[in-house]
């Protein structure tokens, strides 16, 4: 996937030394002085881009967060059938973190952590919610707070990723298929 042009080198190799930090040490073990190491600039550099570790973890969660955005939107939006949508978002999350565990470990322990300041998950302002607040809007999905189905459909598929990627479980197409079926005939207006 390409980066967007308003990411320099630097910065991107700054986020991207900090997700192997914290997916090997935690935010408190992520220090400034192992970042220069990892992602190969200096102290400088990282203070040109961010003010503090607190600036960094906020933008950094902001950058990841748009990339698997624009990564799941390029994926579905063109897909006219609501229901199609609902599995294809579905599976590309689920297949994005099963390939990219980094990034689902450190958005766990960031929504969790007091860099979360807003205590709000992603998941009840991005595309997700949309998605399922357009799905109740227009009569695909039986009418609820768009919050409940955020926390089931998001639920299933985080869990479902952790336990591919961390458990012993591995969940094969049958299983995903039988996983999002489920939810869909749980949720839809049929």
């Amino acid at each position: 996937m390409e980066e967007s042009q308003e990411f320099s080198d630097k910065e991107i190799a700054i986020y991207e030394g900090a997700l192997e930090l914290v997916a090997k040490y935690g935010f408190h073990g992520t220090s400034m002085s192992l970042l220069t190491k990892e992602a190969n600039v200096s102290t400088g550099t990282i203070y040109h881009y961010f003010c503090s570790k607190d600036d960094l973890m906020k933008k950094m969660y902001c950058f990841y967060r748009t990339r698997l955005e624009k990564y799941i939107s390029s994926q579905v939006d063109d897909i006219k059938d609501y229901r199609e949508r609902f599995y294809l978002r579905w599976l590309k999350l689920y297949l994005y973190y099963t390939q990219h565990p980094k990034v689902l470990v450190f958005f766990e322990q960031y929504i969790n952590s007091p860099f979360n300041q807003e205590r709000s998950p992603h998941h009840f302002t991005g595309a997700y919610f949309q998605f399922l607040k357009e799905g109740i809007d227009e009569k695909y999905l039986k009418p609820a707070k768009p919050e409940i189905y955020v926390a089931m459909y998001m639920g299933s598929v985080i869990m479902a990723s952790k336990i591919n990627v961390f458990g012993s479980i591995q969940l094969n197409e049958t299983d995903r298929e039988l996983l999002i079926n489920k939810l869909w005939y749980g949720m839809a207006e049929v």
